[in-house]
């Protein structure tokens, strides 16, 4: 599957491809992100999303050592901070720096030994060599619901948020914009 972003007036009706994604970008544009089974003639394949609009998170920080997120705007003040539970010592959450590469309203997550049909707003990292959806910033109700306090090492890899985390995250925070995740 190859997936694009286009920015376009409204929602087209393209044959070969089908939505994955829609976000409001731009007054009257909508951000859609396509998947198709290959590239259309003259496309050259994947696009990195544009940056994100002014107004919303400007960058995210994750610290492994304190397992927990900070959300920033533009000019580096903290907007937002809360507990997360990251990769546990077999599966680790990588370090470096990434971005937003794709939200999903909701979607299933399947790894080797759990199989979730539907988690909602979820955020997949890009960038710094990461396979596409291998980690995701998302919620994890199975762990709110267990009574397991976030701000201890519990997931695959992924950045496991409370619930109301990950919608506020979600909300504020656009395709393109930076994480950073560090000790």
């Amino acid at each position: 599957m190859v997936y694009f972003a286009l920015m376009v007036p409204g929602i087209p009706d393209l044959p070969f491809c089908r939505p994955i994604q829609r976000d409001r970008w731009r007054a009257g544009w909508v951000l859609l992100v396509l998947a198709a089974a290959a590239a259309p003639a003259g496309i050259a394949g994947p696009v990195k999303a544009p940056p994100p609009l002014p107004g919303s998170v400007g960058s995210l920080v994750v610290d492994l050592a304190k397992q927990r997120i900070t959300a920033f705007d533009r000019n580096h003040h903290m907007l937002y901070r809360q507990q997360v539970s990251t990769g546990l010592p077999a599966s680790p959450t990588p370090k470096g720096d990434f971005y937003v590469d794709v939200k999903y309203e909701t979607t299933p997550m399947t790894g080797r030994d759990y199989h979730i049909p539907v988690v909602e707003n979820v955020m997949c990292l890009g960038g710094g060599g990461l396979p596409r959806d291998s980690i995701r910033l998302h919620p994890a109700p199975w762990q709110e619901g267990a009574g397991q306090a976030f701000g201890v090492r519990r997931s695959h890899g992924c950045i496991r948020t409370a619930t109301a985390t990950a919608r506020w995250l979600f909300g504020h925070t656009d395709v393109g914009t930076p994480v950073t995740i560090q000790n």
